[in-house]
């Protein structure tokens, strides 16, 4: 019987590698996409009156003046975050008293007859032009509290010159300050709006009535009226004269519609400006705010010039 033969087995000194059985695949994570669609999406929501108005100004189309109002309450919005007051300088009340303020020095101050005077120095050698501040003198009585506000309405003053202001003062006073104003330091206002978005401020002061009528708080049309019935007065002849000139004149300036009547117990001025047809610079009147003025502005300011002033 023949023997068996023996199968020799070799081995290799070969590596282990690993094979791939299959692949799979993993989706990408979309949170960071949907996160930036949607701030995305509330921005363009925040800030839709502000892209119209400005594809609408590219394409030369007028937008709606709610629009444009809306955009530039978000921009006057983001500027309206936390700011420092300015200091307060108490300066007591004295005839000695003097007070330099914007390159201008105040003086000579004196008290009489419910009257404030004083005398605002040029002293430099050229003219110094006050005209776009808001300048106020405030009374404070011994405790610092807040008796009466004054705008200032200084213009310019010549080099080397002077000019006396007078103030009308009913409440005696230990302390004053003058400061400049900026709207943004005037406080907020909220309208009563009738179902087309108007209001009124009415302001009065003796024989004057004047009327502002808002659209969105922005002024559009004014109203003023005065009525004198004080016949004996010794100056009514004249006063009558002045604002039946100023109503004749008013009469040729388009957008003004002015009458005035008299009669034997007295006379009525009555004017009526469309602001928004008028040119202001033909009328001389600081009561007369420009088309679109804030409402805050005429209801903190027109109380300095001694007129009570009521929202309606």
């Amino acid at each position: 019987m023949a023997k068996k033969k023996k199968e020799k087995v070799v081995l290799e000194n070969i590596e282990l590698k690993p094979q791939a059985l299959g692949y799979t695949y993993q989706k990408k994570n979309n949170v960071g996409r949907v996160i930036f669609i949607f701030i995305a999406f509330i921005l363009v929501v925040y800030f839709i009156d502000d892209i119209s108005l400005f594809f609408n100004s590219i394409l030369g189309k007028e937008t709606a003046p709610t629009i444009e109002n809306n955009a530039n309450n978000t921009d006057k919005n983001n500027q309206n975050e936390p700011t420092e007051e300015p200091e307060i300088e108490y300066y007591s009340y004295s005839d000695d008293l003097k007070i330099n303020f914007n390159g201008l020095s105040i003086d000579d101050f004196k008290t009489g007859n419910n009257m404030l005077t004083f005398d605002v120095n040029n002293l430099s050698q050229e003219e110094i032009d006050v005209a776009n501040k808001k300048i106020f003198l405030e009374t404070y009585d011994e405790n610092k509290t807040l008796l009466d506000r004054f705008k200032l309405d200084i213009n310019s003053v010549a080099n080397n010159s002077k000019i006396t202001l007078a103030l009308n003062i009913t409440k005696e006073f230990n302390y004053l300050t003058i400061m400049e104003k900026s709207i943004d330091d005037y406080p907020a206002l909220t309208l009563n709006n009738n179902e087309n978005g108007e209001s009124t401020i009415v302001c009065m002061k003796d024989k004057e009535t004047i009327t502002y009528t808002f659209k969105e708080a922005s002024l559009i049309k004014i109203n003023d009226k005065i009525v004198d019935n004080d016949i004996n007065n010794t100056n009514y002849s004249t006063n009558m004269n002045n604002y039946q000139n100023k109503v004749n004149g008013y009469k040729t300036i388009e957008g003004i519609d002015a009458n005035f009547t008299s009669s034997l117990t007295g006379y009525t001025a009555d004017i009526n400006i469309d602001l928004a047809k008028t040119d202001l610079n033909k009328v001389n009147e600081k009561y007369y705010y420009a088309y679109y003025e804030a409402a805050k502005v005429i209801n903190y300011e027109m109380p300095t010039y001694g007129f009570t002033c009521n929202l309606m």
